[in-house]
């Protein structure tokens, strides 16, 4: 049996604004006794209305170990007796006559007489568009053109004139320009939406619709129709001349007062709807858009204008009274969550037994363990528990907690968890306040009702306390849960009050006075970056914080807000959306990042798919914590994606390729891909994932995810794969690297540019990176500081000087980097040539390695593989930076 993996991919557009168009085919053989193939052939119109074949190129026939060190092919992806044949053609992008233009595979095998064979029925092959690069710098006037070709003007009678659409305060630069559409005329109380405009010729959408009140989903495609019946909160396009449009609706003068989403029409018409409904205002309605040669940017832009748009709101007082910022941050640090063990049945006996045994385990394996825990539903004195169930009172349930929470902190603080925290409902639990209960006789309750929504699924009554006295009741509860010493909250269920039947602005108005007074209670006792945000994932959220973005500044103080739906460990189908959907829903999140840290939900150790969850939450940029029984956790090697005694974590969100932008990941034979550039900028972090339900075989273009330019004029790159620990050092960018993943597998490219070191006799230059620790995911993340403090000229045997010496070895350096605590070696990428034009290799090297703060336990040269590895024993465990001396001679 043979498999065929085509790219471009079929059925999908791919925009190509390379120079050079790249095809790949691979033929995946079962059996060795399945023919070879002869010819293929891209079959195609690619030179005009005619069309006709190209014959590919054989790469290799590839299944030794030496001919895999060519590129990052992993054959053990591919099963036990499998073999893979690879087919290439790279054309000038200047031989396509068409610049949109479709293409298939056929192929013919060895021996046979056999007539081509076809890759794709008609309506199924691959579509091309070939669009020129736009200057890293373009004219404003062009940016301009590119924002009014956005909406195109209404050309038909079904269609309103334009004229109630007017874009203002525009604002143009070199790389994109960004402007206001107002909105004079809005109907939205007589027919639920108003038209706001068509959308120009375009080859994508990305629309961020509401798949409920709670959570915001991505939906992708050619074009609006992808999101039909959905409210959608904000739109991404592709413009055919290959720049990038973003679109999101908002009520400028009461932001946090009213929800403005759009709605799709056919032929990418895009519709107003308000809610609750501008009668009186119809011209607060304003559509932020902004446009750039990059997505990302695009939609940071995006989020720019309308920050500067909004009343801004300070808390600035708060937090000059709050508790002081705890030593273990959320996102620096592994928790667990008690809800996929005990859902609602937890109690004292439950969690500590369960993490007592996980806390044994890990010291017995060496693995890591939890440093936090979160006591999910359960906890709480309610009437039952489920949807319908009501807060009674703000103490523990009696007989779960006998001893209330106090000492279930003490016994697992004994484990060595710094923080406990727990959960609750932001207006109590999920049916509100019981009414005949003891908090009915301290606080004034109201009643309301309850929609259907699909998290409820069902209507009902249900009372909560009055927005007059709510921060009295969040003020005794966090003072409660303080003394118990409880450090942060999980608030859920926080988009709930949109389930009520509530006229006017009274949703919202209830809405920001829970917020204002959890969030207030929240910094008074327990101290910033200390609420996990869950089912908020609202425009209401969105931007409320765009106005208090410059409230909260360092990195451990983010709170955490929760990027998608639930974590569903025993649905296999949702394992692959679940990535997909955060990866994609960080596009807009990370643009919140200076308030929040964005939560990938917790996972499960011990099952099939845990591994591509422990690697997605590792690369989030978020916290990463586990649930389940202590079994499981036994049947996780955390360390190798975690390391054994820390978690370095990443400084934002990966972004998710533009190649991936347009299309359903899970339901696209490619790999979902990310990238994540470190603070410094010194190495770059390429996630990718296989979200497809079957094997994947596809190239990699890392020059399409990395922009090349560095001050230290190297032109030499380490590229580590993480699935083998393979290092590649290449002097370009532009080469290929093609992968294989089974459905649910993932990997990790770690792409740094080499520092030159030329010798001071002008003979030779030294190239040398820190790729960090490569036993762990993202483990270049644990080097503070890349190779730095070079000291050249050092006779043989000296100790190293505070500078050079002019005498000593001219091609002898002494290279320093900077590490963080906690990791348990570190790899260094090492490489030397003659400064002659030829630049022929000379070999390298080490004398010797030496550490400060603490021991070495091996190091280790491969001259073959030219990577210096260093082993520590133990890791070192203080906070102050260590450094890393190594001298090595080419």
């Amino acid at each position: 049996m043979t498999k065929l993996h085509i790219y471009p991919p079929l059925g999908k557009l791919t925009c190509v604004y390379e120079p050079v168009i790249a095809f790949r085919v691979h033929f995946v053989h079962s059996s060795s006794e399945t023919p070879s193939v002869s010819d293929v052939e891209i079959w195609s119109d690619m030179s005009g209305s005619q069309w006709q074949g190209t014959p590919l190129i054989r790469t290799t026939v590839i299944g030794s170990t030496s001919e895999l060190e060519l590129s990052f092919l992993d054959v053990a992806q591919l099963g036990e007796g499998y073999r893979i044949e690879q087919f290439h053609l790279d054309l000038p992008a200047s031989v396509a006559v068409a610049k949109c233009f479709e293409f298939t595979v056929r192929w013919k095998s060895i021996n046979t007489q056999e007539e081509w064979s076809w890759a794709s029925s008609t309506g199924h092959n691959a579509r091309m568009a070939l669009r020129p690069r736009i200057a890293d710098k373009a004219p404003a006037s062009y940016w301009r053109q590119q924002l009014r070709s956005l909406l195109r003007p209404a050309c038909s009678d079904t269609l309103p004139p334009p004229a109630t659409t007017i874009a203002d305060s525009w604002q143009v630069s070199s790389t994109g320009a960004s402007c206001m559409f107002k909105h004079c005329e809005f109907d939205n109380a007589a027919s639920g939406a108003d038209f706001f405009g068509q959308l120009g010729t375009i080859d994508g959408v990305l629309a961020f619709a509401r798949k409920d009140p709670f959570w915001i989903i991505p939906r992708a495609g050619t074009d609006a129709s992808v999101a039909a019946g959905l409210d959608v909160v904000l739109v991404l396009v592709e413009l055919s001349s290959g720049a990038y449009a973003a679109l999101m609706p908002f009520a400028k003068d009461a932001p946090t007062k009213h929800t403005v989403v759009f709605r799709t029409g056919p032929s990418n018409t895009l519709y107003l709807r308000a809610s609750p409904a501008l009668d009186s205002a119809p011209s607060s309605i304003r559509v932020a858009a902004s446009v750039s040669r990059h997505p990302h940017d695009a939609i940071h832009d995006l989020f720019e204008r309308i920050q500067q748009t909004l009343p801004h709101i300070s808390i600035d007082e708060l937090n000059a009274h709050c508790q002081p910022t705890h030593t273990t941050s959320l996102s620096g640090s592994m928790g667990y969550c008690t809800w996929n063990t005990f859902y609602q049945q937890v109690s004292h006996d439950g969690v500590v037994s369960v993490l007592s045994e996980i806390c044994r385990i890990g010291r017995a394996a060496n693995q890591p363990g939890p440093e936090w825990v979160v006591i999910d539903d359960g906890w709480q004195t309610t009437t039952q528990d489920n949807s319908q169930g009501q807060l009674s009172e703000i103490f523990a349930n009696k007989d779960k907690f006998p001893d209330q929470l106090k000492q279930t902190v003490q016994s697992l603080a004994e484990l060595g968890v710094t923080r406990v925290g727990v959960w609750h409902a932001l207006w109590g639990y999920w049916g509100g306040i019981d009414h005949s209960g003891p908090l009915a006789q301290r606080y004034e309750l109201e009643k309301y009702q309850r929609k259907w929504c699909p998290a409820v699924k069902t209507a009902s009554e249900v009372w909560l306390i009055s927005k007059t006295c709510i921060a009295a009741f969040y003020d005794e509860f966090y003072q409660w849960l303080h003394n118990q010493g409880v450090t942060f909250v999980k608030v859920d269920y926080q988009a709930a009050f949109e389930t009520l039947e509530l006229d006017g602005s009274d949703v919202y108005s209830m809405y920001n006075a829970y917020c204002d007074a959890m969030e207030s209670a929240a910094l008074k006792y327990f101290g910033p970056g200390s609420v996990v945000y869950c089912m908020a994932q609202t425009p209401h959220l969105i931007l409320r914080t765009l106005q208090h973005l410059d409230s909260v500044t360092a990195a451990q103080q983010r709170e955490i807000l929760r990027n998608s739906d639930d974590y569903f460990p025993d649905e296999p189908e949702s394992h692959g959306w679940h990535i997909y959907c955060n990866m994609a829903n960080a596009l807009w999140s990370r643009q919140l990042q200076s308030r929040f840290a964005v939560d990938w939900d917790m996972f499960q150790p011990g099952k099939p798919e845990s591994h591509i969850h422990a690697a997605a939450r590792t690369l989030s940029g978020g916290p990463l914590y586990i649930t389940g029984p202590a079994t499981n956790y036994s049947h996780q090697d955390l360390a190798s994606v975690l390391g054994h005694t820390c978690r370095t974590p990443l400084p934002s969100p990966p972004l998710i390729s533009s190649s991936c932008l347009f299309a359903d990941m899970t339901a696209t034979a490619g790999f979902l891909i990310g990238s994540t550039t470190l603070a410094d900028e010194s190495a770059v972090i390429i996630s990718v994932y296989n979200v497809f339900h079957e094997l994947v075989v596809a190239p990699v273009l890392v020059s399409q995810i990395i922009t090349t330019s560095d001050s230290t004029g190297s032109n030499r790159y380490a590229i580590h794969q993480q699935s083998t620990d393979r290092v590649c050092i290449c002097q370009t960018l532009g080469d290929i690297y093609t992968l294989a993943l089974q459905p649910l597998a993932c990997d990790v490219l770690t792409v740094a540019r080499m520092v030159m070191f030329r010798s001071t006799d002008r003979s030779a230059y030294l190239y040398a990176i820190c790729i960090g620790d490569t036993s762990r995911y993202a483990g270049i993340g644990v080097v503070e500081r890349n190779v730095f403090g070079v000291v050249q000229n050092i006779a043989p045997g000296t100790p190293a000087p505070r500078s050079g010496s002019p005498l000593g070895n001219p091609r002898q350096w002494i290279l320093r980097v900077r590490l963080a605590s906690g990791c348990n070696g570190v790899s260094f990428a090492l490489q030397a040539c003659e400064s002659t034009p030829e630049a022929h290799s000379l070999p390298v090297s080490v004398q010797s390695v030496r550490v400060q703060g603490c021991e070495i336990d091996e190091w280790e040269y491969l001259s073959d593989t030219e990577i210096l590895r260093v082993m520590f024993k133990p890791p070192p465990s203080n906070s102050t930076a260590i450094c890393v001396t190594i001298i090595l001679s080419a």
